[in-house]
């Protein structure tokens, strides 16, 4: 299992309310739009294909980091304004 903490900054209603609901499933745990998951391993790969999907790389941003000590990175995407950019969490 993974625990992991997901923000978004989604700028259009109907796409941050399709994050939302997605997200709320996963979880009880959140705040505004931070979540606090804990899933298989093997799922991060399609819940961060889902995300991304339901978002507009040019407008909105997603970051997912690892909350478990023993891990030292993890991958996540930010998205800015024009472009994009893939960083490390440690």
């Amino acid at each position: 299992m993974a625990r992991i903490l997901i923000g978004y900054d989604i700028h259009q209603n109907a796409r941050r309310r399709r994050v939302l609901r997605l997200l709320r499933a996963l979880t009880p745990c959140y705040q505004k739009s931070f979540f606090d998951c804990e899933i298989p391993t093997s799922q991060l790969p399609a819940l961060f294909a889902q995300l991304t999907a339901l978002m507009d790389p040019h407008e909105d941003g997603l970051i997912i980091a690892s909350l478990y000590p023993g891990h030292e990175t993890s991958l996540g995407q930010r998205w800015t304004h024009g472009g994009d950019s893939l960083f490390l969490v440690n």
